[in-house]
């Protein structure tokens, strides 16, 4: 047996070593060592964290942020890779005062079958900032315009203010913070979930993707009210002094004015009138002037259609001082009413109101009244009706009484005047 196996030990050894050629020929033939190189692999940051602790944030040199990767291993490993296996680590730990970090690559997938792995670049340089944060108070704007009379109220929001955390020279140009929603054409209430807008001092938009907001949608809601234009009326309480007169020119400055609220509830508003005890007249000597606020005598929810009207309106009531006027009566125009069939009346001169065959009647009014008046507009009358009333008589009888006059004036005039007049009364002859 011993000698079978070492009989032509050498031709064997030699066989033994030719297959092993043969194999690693065959091998390198069908699956040969390979070169792939694995372009723009992003860079990821380990623990940022210790940047943070110290206030301090970090971005990318001149923002490259990837690195071409080079990997050799045999073809059945490399063609079977791709870059989402390759990954590029940069250690925040391991920063060194020049901000380089030594990039470390590794692959998910043959770990063991790969010869080698290398980046490109051996570092990747940081540019280090003060990390700060800052609080704005959210801004909300409309897009677009209402329906035909409708206009926009006020907005709710479920945040007002936002946390902004980023870099010093980004949240330096950080301005404003605002939400934009839609209401164009809208006739009721719009509702939306909205993201937060940063701006610059000029109104351009920041680029905020350096930045960590704390929330990144809002929800607003905005009113959608209903306009309408009515006017304001206005009845003054009260008097003015003895003597004087409102004219009846009442001013109501505006004297229309636009509100806005629910539409259910301006369909039923056509004009807006303030109590009287809003504007008391009462003993006054020279025009009364007023503000009110129309808004006491509306419903609740209706407000003003323009931001620049408080509801304040100014109601001026003209008041001027009396004129008077006499005039003489003749006893011939004095008529009789209220004389009951069957009798006659006859006015006696020379007692109580009359002279002269005339009487004299006081009138008080306004100047543009009283200016234009003659004897002839003024009626003058015994009146046997008040007579009877004052005297408890039911009926008149043949004898000389003393009659109260009626004294009619036109519109706008009166008198204090209590005339009276002694008639005679006898039975009609016919």
């Amino acid at each position: 047996m011993k000698q079978k196996l070492t009989h032509n030990l050498n031709l064997k050894v030699l066989a033994v070593l030719f297959s092993i050629i043969i194999w690693v020929i065959v091998v390198n033939i069908d699956d040969p060592v390979k070169t792939v190189q694995f372009n723009d692999v992003p860079i990821t940051l380990a623990n940022e964290l210790s940047l943070t602790d110290q206030k301090l944030v970090c971005e990318f040199k001149d923002g490259k942020d990837t690195v071409d990767v080079t990997v050799t291993g045999r073809r059945s490993v490399i063609e079977d890779l791709s870059k989402d296996n390759i990954s590029v680590i940069a250690d925040l730990k391991e920063l060194t005062k020049e901000n380089t970090v030594v990039l470390k690559v590794a692959s998910n997938k043959y770990s063991g079958d790969i010869d080698n792995m290398k980046c490109d670049d051996e570092f990747a340089e940081f540019n280090i900032e003060e990390l700060v944060e800052l609080q704005k108070v959210i801004q909300v704007e409309t897009i677009g315009i209402p329906a035909d009379d409708y206009i926009t109220g006020d907005f709710s929001v479920n945040l007002n203010r936002i946390k902004i955390t980023g870099p010093k020279s980004v949240i330096d140009k950080v301005q404003s913070a605002k939400v934009q929603i839609d209401v164009e054409g809208a006739t009721n209430n719009v509702s939306a979930s909205v993201p937060v807008i940063l701006y610059d001092a000029v109104g351009d938009r920041v680029d905020s993707s350096r930045l960590k907001l704390n929330i990144d949608n809002i929800n607003v809601n905005q009113e959608i009210l209903y306009t309408k234009k009515i006017p304001v009326n206005c009845n003054p309480l009260g008097d003015p002094e003895e003597g004087y007169r409102m004219t009846g020119k009442i001013d109501i400055d505006p004297a229309e004015v636009y509100i806005a609220g629910p539409k259910s509830v301006l369909d039923n508003i056509n004009s807006v009138t303030i109590y009287s005890s809003a504007v008391n007249i009462s003993d006054q000597n020279s025009d009364y002037v007023t503000t009110v606020n129309i808004f006491n005598y509306l419903p609740n929810g209706v407000e003003a259609a323009s931001k620049s009207f408080s509801g304040n309106v100014t109601v001026s009531v003209e008041i001027e001082k009396e004129l008077s006027k006499d005039f003489n009566i003749y006893l011939s125009k004095v008529g009789v009413d209220s004389l009951p069939e069957g009798l006659e009346a006859e006015i006696l001169n020379g007692y109580e109101s009359a002279a002269d065959n005339k009487i004299e009647v006081t009138v008080y009014g306004l100047a543009r009244d009283i200016e234009n008046i003659s004897s002839t507009d003024i009626k003058v009358e015994a009146d046997f009706d008040q007579y009877l009333k004052d005297n408890n008589f039911t009926s008149m009888s043949p004898g000389v009484f003393t009659v109260p006059l009626k004294i009619t004036l036109p519109n706008g005039l009166r008198t204090d005047d209590k005339l009276k007049l002694r008639i005679r009364i006898t039975e009609s002859e016919t």
